[in-house]
């Protein structure tokens, strides 16, 4: 393998290993939101939580959601559309907080789990673009 294939592939291994951490981030922010409601809105928004039924329910949405993100990761090539929805969910995701912020009792840390989803947006969009760009996902290695 020459030394120019080895720096093209070198933007699907960044992209697998991005779309690995931010499937393992919902999966774990998931677990964490469903098994540990009350210490996790404390630590989120500073107060205790009134009502956790809908805490929960987005811990299993993100649990859920994050078993897909890793979906890609059986075959990229294969797969590798999928990566777009996970960027649109992400781009989503931070168009709610962002507009939805001011409703919560602490802004900033609602602005701050924004920013992060935007990054990870961000990542995923400049990886799978150069990806696709060079033509590295579009024929089976």
């Amino acid at each position: 393998m020459t030394q120019r294939s080895d720096t093209l592939h070198c933007e699907v291994k960044f992209l697998k290993i991005v779309v690995l951490c931010v499937g393992v981030h919902s999966v774990v922010l998931g677990i964490i939101i469903y098994f540990f409601t009350g210490g996790f809105y404390r630590f989120l928004l500073g107060q205790p939580i009134a009502d956790p039924f809908f805490v929960r329910q987005s811990g299993i949405f993100l649990f859920l959601a994050g078993l897909f993100y890793l979906f890609p990761l059986r075959n990229i090539h294969i797969y590798h559309h999928l990566i777009i929805l996970t960027i649109v969910s992400k781009v989503c995701a931070v168009v709610f907080l962002a507009t939805n912020a001011h409703l919560t009792p602490s802004p900033p840390m609602i602005v701050l789990t924004a920013a992060g989803d935007g990054s990870m947006a961000i990542a995923l969009s400049i990886l799978y673009l150069l990806s696709l760009k060079r033509g590295l996902l579009t024929t089976v290695p």
